[in-house]
């Protein structure tokens, strides 16, 4: 197999390469190869597929005691006595639902 010399990668190219190759325990060159065989076609994979999956990586996820974490702060706010914080314009703050 032949090998290919890059030159001039800018730092913030660099540091992205080696974040990934961190993540997934990938060496560098591993990273930059599979970046040039999915960018040129050659990863066998759905397009539009793709593009899902990396939305969802870039949004993340909650594991299950995050997600019951989460829930348990928002019934805390159910449970807040007092005025609530949006009132109907046409309705006195003492007549709004509680």
């Amino acid at each position: 197999m032949p090998d290919i010399l890059v030159r001039n990668i800018d730092d913030a190219l660099a540091e992205r390469i080696k974040t990934i190759a961190r993540e997934r325990n990938w060496s560098i060159n591993e990273v930059i190869v599979h970046v040039l065989r999915h960018s040129l076609g050659f990863g066998g994979e759905d397009v539009a597929r793709r593009e899902i999956h990396d939305v969802a990586e870039m949004r993340g996820t909650w594991n299950p005691n995050e997600s019951a974490a989460f829930r348990k702060a928002l019934e805390a706010f159910e449970q807040v006595e007092g005025t609530p914080l949006f009132v109907d314009a046409d309705k006195p703050a003492d007549q709004a639902p509680k």
